[in-house]
């Protein structure tokens, strides 16, 4: 009874002694640096004094300027990509847009983190998608010191509602053969309402044409997700994935991380959302009262600033570790 009482005090001894797992890689405490007030200030100003982001428009312009000014006054290289897209309402004319692409400059290999700063009209697009601009803008200002072995590239997305072309589809084309030096693309997309936060892996996926079958799952790696799920633990960060009995981890093709999965690029996805008890096991939904995105509600005060904080901490505690060369396919 002596010894077990010894061992169980060692063992409590040890727990304490251990560093997590953001700690062991000698990586920033980005819990403590990064601020919910900072973060939520990007969704204030890109949904509440711009407001609605629809493509084409004078406020996304806007937006992109505000996202733009914020990367550049942290030092980091900041490009526009101008492109012409068609928005999906019948008849519409090609819309001029452009991508803000700001970039730390480092090794060949390269890092892409992206969200989508347009949005419908439906409200201000403050989770869709205010919120991932947000976490990505407060991740950069936090990795913007610290020494990083890989290139890391970060692309507020123009067109994501629905463009043909798309700016990640944009983007993905202009990086030409460059596209075999891109790692990983870690996508933030509506991480500021849903019910559950959640990290996913990406796959090609084939719908089928009877209307509720299933659809076809190509997973591909899953290194990325597993690492932002391993830190979020060390971190004591409540992420979690899809369900294992419909997606299994991975997600669809509906965002700005498809263009990249469909050019062999393994991809991280964050997004808040519900899973458990949700009518349709395949799309869930946002919240237990339903989904906010492209609904009226989806405004400023919709948005749960702690979501937003924590995926801002997790995504620069993944990029550092990835872009340290402290994790990879093989590591």
């Amino acid at each position: 009874m002596f010894r077990q009482r010894v061992l169980i005090t060692v063992l409590l001894l040890v727990s304490l002694l251990v560093p997590t797992v953001a700690s062991a890689q000698g990586l920033p405490d980005f819990v403590t640096e990064i601020d919910t007030e900072d973060v939520m200030s990007h969704v204030r100003a890109l949904s509440v004094a711009i407001g609605a982001r629809p493509m084409g428009s004078e406020s996304e312009v806007l937006a992109g300027d505000y996202i733009a000014a914020a990367f550049a006054d942290w030092g980091y290289e900041v490009e526009f990509q101008p492109f012409e897209t068609t928005p999906p309402a019948d008849g519409s004319e090609p819309a001029a847009t452009s991508n803000v692409i700001a970039t730390k400059p480092g090794g060949d290999q390269m890092l892409v983190v992206g969200a989508h700063m347009d949005s419908v009209t439906s409200a201000t697009g403050a989770g869709d998608n205010a919120s991932g601009v947000a976490a990505m803008l407060a991740a950069a200002e936090a990795l913007k010191d610290l020494p990083l072995d890989y290139t890391v590239v970060f692309v507020a997305f123009a067109a994501e509602e629905g463009g043909s072309p798309s700016g990640a589809d944009t983007f993905v084309e202009s990086l030409g053969d460059q596209i075999d030096n891109v790692v990983a693309m870690i996508n933030l997309d509506s991480v500021g309402v849903g019910t559950t936060l959640n990290a996913y892996a990406g796959a090609v996926i084939t719908w089928p044409e009877e209307e509720d079958a299933a659809p076809t799952i190509e997973g591909g790696e899953t290194w990325v997700r597993d690492t932002a799920l391993d830190l979020a633990a060390g971190m004591d960060l409540p992420f979690g994935t899809s369900p294992d009995d419909t997606w299994g981890g991975y997600t669809g093709d509906w965002s700005d991380h498809y263009p990249f999965v469909l050019a062999g690029v393994p991809i991280l996805y964050f997004e808040a959302w519900q899973w458990d008890g949700a009518e349709d096991p395949w799309w869930g939904q946002e919240t237990a009262d339903g989904d906010v995105m492209h609904t009226e509600m989806d405004y400023y005060k919709s948005v749960v600033p702690e979501k937003v904080e924590m995926t801002a901490e997790l995504l620069a505690a993944t990029v550092a570790t990835i872009a340290s060369g402290q994790a990879g396919p093989a590591a």
